[in-house]
């Protein structure tokens, strides 16, 4: 793998992450990330610092998938709370603080 091909494939994955981190509030998770495989050849000593960087990106970016994850469990687990539809005449209550 050549040096351009190595920063073709930083651009790549940094471009996910930025698209991720970038997505409004509720929608980091509709960006298909397309997979990628680990090159043969080692990192060229010069892109290290760009490469550090991606990775930081790339944590930035699942972190706030995973927080936006969370924020959807909790809003179905408060919507499987709500009782199903009873008959007009049956009382029905809703605990909103519970």
């Amino acid at each position: 793998m050549t040096d351009e091909d190595w920063a073709a494939l930083l651009d790549r994955l940094e471009a996910d992450a930025d698209r991720i981190l970038a997505a409004p509030a509720g929608a980091a998770e509709v960006h298909d990330i397309i997979p990628w495989a680990p090159p043969s050849s080692p990192l060229p000593p010069h892109l290290g610092d760009r490469a550090r960087a991606v990775i930081d990106r790339q944590h930035a970016a699942m972190e706030r998938a995973r927080s936006e994850l969370e924020g959807l469990r909790q809003h179905l687990g408060a919507v499987r709370r709500v009782p199903a539809p009873r008959s007009p005449d049956a009382p029905a209550y809703l605990d909103v603080d519970g």
